[in-house]
């Protein structure tokens, strides 16, 4: 499953994407939060996203909705940049203590992550196939992936 900008159906929804990936990278903290109708439009834009990818009918995507929602409310609490630190340090430089903080914070962080699918998927199952949540995870996924390879190029030139 491969997103083209340049196919989405609505525009906004690469320009939302951004401009969220961009605020939220000079956030430092987790407890500094985007505000709440920025955080619903970029919600909308991804769930308009997911229902084109998962081809569900309006029935099934008003049950999957709220579900969803409350799932992305709490993906977005979990801090991934820290995640991503184990993977951009120098670990010679790091002393045993602070190598094994490192380590440490990541399973934390991972397992949050899982944890929130574990929950969700019970709820998920029960408005979506397997083979569905299975998208889901995809078009996430690619979604970020596609994010990052534009703001790449644009930051590049």
């Amino acid at each position: 499953m491969k997103f083209k900008f340049t196919k989405m159906k609505n525009p906004t929804l690469f320009l939302l994407l951004v401009f969220t990936f961009l605020s939220g990278a000079n956030v430092q903290s987790q407890n500094i939060t985007r505000s709440p109708l920025m955080n619903q439009r970029i919600i909308e834009a991804k769930l308009r996203e997911i229902k084109s990818s998962l081809k569900l009918n309006q029935a099934t995507f008003n049950l999957f909705r709220p579900v969803y929602e409350k799932y992305e409310n709490e993906v977005s609490g979990i801090d991934f940049k820290k995640l991503n630190k184990l993977l951009k340090v120098e670990a010679d430089s790091l002393s045993s203590e602070e190598a094994d903080q490192l380590i440490v914070n990541q399973i934390r962080i991972a397992k949050k992550m899982i944890d929130v699918r574990e929950k969700y998927y019970k709820e998920f199952r029960s408005v979506l196939t397997p083979q569905q949540i299975i998208k889901l995870y995809q078009t996430e996924a690619d979604l970020r992936r596609e994010i990052m390879q534009e703001l790449k190029k644009r930051f590049q030139r």
